[in-house]
C-alpha cells in the first residue's frame, strides 16, 4: 500500500466531500416522490424508476469506471464524475417530461459511480498507514451523511421551490465541491501501465474481492428499499406530511453513520470484518420482520428502522476497509472498488423494485421475504469472507 510522510487530512476531508455531494442526489429523490408522482401523473413502479435509474450506468459499468480511474488518475475520475452529477441534475431542472427526467437521473448515475469509485484509492493516497481506519470509517459514512442532508434540506426546498429547486440547490453545491477537490486534494500518477484486460481479469479472479460484492449486494438491495419506501409508505399509509416522512426517513439514515464509524474502533480491537458483516446481516434481517410485519405499533416499526440502520452501518465499513486488502495490488484498488460499486448499483435498482412489486401485487408485509433474501446472502458472504481472511493468515503465518 503506498505510504505517505503524513496524513493530509484536508484532503481526507475534500473526498469524503466528493461521497457527501454523490450520496445527496440519492437522498434528494425520496421526498420528491409524491410531488412527482402528481405531477407527471406515475403509478408507483414509474416513481421508483426515478429513484433507481439513477443506479442503472453503475450497475452496468462500476468496474470499467473503476478501470479508467485505476489507468488515467483516480483524481481525474472524480472531478470527472462531479461535473456529470452536475450536468444531470441541470438537465432535471430543465426536463418537460417524464423522459428527460429519466435521462437526468441515468447522467446523474454515471457521475456518482465516476465520482464514488475513487473515494478507496485516493484515501489511501493521502493517509498513513496508521491513520487508515479511521479514514476508511469516515469514509464508509459517506452514504448516510450525503443522504441524510438532502433529507433534511428536501421537505422545506421542496415547500419553496419544487423538485426543480431541489435539483438546482444541489447542483450548485456539487459545482462548489467541483473546485474544492480541484484545490485540496492532490494528484496521483495512474497506474497506466496495467492494461484494462489485465485489470479486469486479476481483480475478478480474487475470492476475497468477490465475496465483498456479495455482501454488498445483499446490504445496498435492503438499504435501498427501506430508504426509497420509508417516505412513501409514512404518506400514504399512515398519512403523515411530506415534512414528517422526509424527517423520519432523514433519522433512519442518520443513525447509518454511527454504525459506520463505530466499525473502524471495533476492528482496531481485534473485531474481524466478516463478524461485522454477518452481526449486522443478522440484525437487519430481524429490524426487517419488526418494519414490514403489522406486529408493532408505529413507533415500534420506526425503531426497527433505525435498529436496521445503525446495525446495518457495520456492513459498508467492513466492506470498504477490505477493498485495499482484497485488492491484488495498490494499481487494482479502484478497480476493486468499482466492482464494490458495481454491485451496489445492481442492488440498489432491483431491491426497491422488487419491494415496490411485491407491495403493489400483494401488500407491504409480502415485501418481508425479499428483504429477508437480501440479508441471507450477506451472511453467507460474512461467513465466506472468515475462511477466506483465516486461510490467508495461515498463509503469511507461515
Amino acid at each position: 500500500m503506498p505510504q505517505v510522510a503524513r496524513t493530509d487530512w484536508r484532503g481526507v476531508w475534500a473526498i469524503f466531500a466528493i461521497g457527501v455531494m454523490s450520496a445527496a442526489y440519492i437522498g434528494k429523490a425520496p421526498p420528491a416522490l409524491p410531488m412527482l408522482r402528481g405531477e407527471l401523473d406515475l403509478t408507483l413502479v414509474e416513481s421508483g424508476l426515478i429513484a433507481t435509474m439513477f443506479n442503472v450506468l453503475g450497475g452496468l459499468v462500476g468496474i470499467f469506471a473503476g478501470m479508467l480511474a485505476d489507468r488515467f488518475g483516480h483524481k481525474r475520475a472524480a472531478l470527472t464524475g462531479l461535473a456529470a452529477l452536475v450536468g444531470g441534475s441541470l438537465l432535471g431542472v430543465f426536463a418537460g417530461d417524464y423522459a428527460a427526467v429519466l435521462l437526468g437521473r441515468f447522467f446523474e448515475g454515471a457521475g456518482f459511480i465516476l465520482a464514488s469509485v475513487s473515494g478507496v484509492a485516493l484515501m489511501t493516497h493521502v493517509t498513513q498507514l496508521a491513520d487508515r481506519p479511521r479514514a476508511m470509517a469516515l469514509w464508509s459514512a459517506y452514504m448516510p451523511t450525503g443522504g441524510t442532508a438532502a433529507l433534511v434540506a428536501a421537505p422545506w426546498l421542496l415547500a419553496a421551490v419544487g423538485w426543480r429547486g431541489l435539483w438546482l440547490v444541489i447542483a450548485v453545491l456539487t459545482a462548489g465541491c467541483f473546485f474544492l477537490v480541484l484545490r485540496a486534494v492532490p494528484a496521483v500518477a495512474p497506474h497506466a501501465r496495467v492494461g484494462f484486460a489485465r485489470l479486469a481479469r486479476e481483480s475478478l479472479s480474487q475470492p476475497g474481492s468477490l465475496l465483498l460484492c456479495v455482501a454488498f449486494i445483499g446490504y445496498a438491495a435492503q438499504w435501498a428499499s427501506v430508504l426509497v419506501w420509508l417516505p412513501t409508505f409514512a404518506i400514504d399509509e399512515r398519512g403523515a406530511s411530506t415534512e414528517l416522512a422526509a424527517l423520519l426517513t432523514a433519522g433512519m439514515v442518520a443513525a447509518n453513520v454511527p454504525g459506520n464509524l463505530l466499525g473502524g474502533p471495533l476492528m482496531a480491537r481485534g473485531v474481524s470484518r466478516a463478524r461485522l458483516i454477518a452481526f449486522g446481516a443478522c440484525v437487519q434481517a430481524l429490524s426487517s420482520a419488526g418494519i414490514f410485519l403489522d406486529l408493532l405499533p408505529d413507533v415500534g416499526r420506526y425503531l426497527s428502522c433505525l435498529s436496521f440502520s445503525f446495525f446495518g452501518g457495520l456492513i459498508p465499513m467492513a466492506v470498504m476497509s477490505g477493498i485495499a486488502v482484497h485488492a491484488r495490488t495498490p494499481a487494482h484498488i479502484g478497480t476493486t472498488n468499482g466492482m464494490v460499486m458495481q454491485v451496489s448499483q445492481i442492488g440498489q435498482f432491483f431491491g426497491p423494485m422488487l419491494v415496490a412489486w411485491l407491495a403493489t401485487r400483494f401488500a407491504w408485509s409480502a415485501s418481508l421475504g425479499a428483504m429477508l433474501a437480501y440479508a441471507a446472502l450477506t451472511l453467507a458472504a460474512g461467513i465466506a469472507i472468515a475462511r477466506v481472511e483465516a486461510r490467508r493468515a495461515g498463509q503469511a503465518a507461515r
